[in-house]
């Protein structure tokens, strides 16, 4: 079965799939930000007239660049950040305490 089959059961109901998610973003957003680009290519050429026509195309598609790229590099970021989230021991047991630790932790709290 594909990936995109197994993201369905058998009584038709979309299962979420994060990593599903993550392969389908990246050429969605390729795609509109090319889309951009070659819209600030070919649309400034039907006002040929226009006297600064050039710096029309060059601005749109700088644009589009300077946006893509700064979007892959944050989500390329949120695939392996690395550095988790820090807390202080204290918060971090008093959040445990409060919230309860869960059967998976392999510590106890002690009071």
């Amino acid at each position: 079965m594909g990936s995109i089959q197994s993201a369905v059961n058998d009584k038709g109901q979309l299962i979420s799939d994060p990593n599903l998610s993550k392969v389908a973003v990246l050429p969605i957003v390729t795609i509109f930000w090319l889309a951009v680009a070659l819209v600030g290519i070919f649309v400034p050429c039907f006002f040929w007239k226009y006297k600064h026509r050039l710096t029309l195309q060059v601005s749109i598609v700088t644009t589009a660049v300077c946006l893509y790229t700064f979007w892959l590099l944050a989500f390329l970021a949120q695939l392996n950040p690395l550095t988790g989230p820090q807390l202080e021991e204290d918060l971090a047991h008093h959040i445990r305490q409060v919230w309860g630790a869960s059967k998976s932790d392999s510590y106890e709290c002690q009071e």
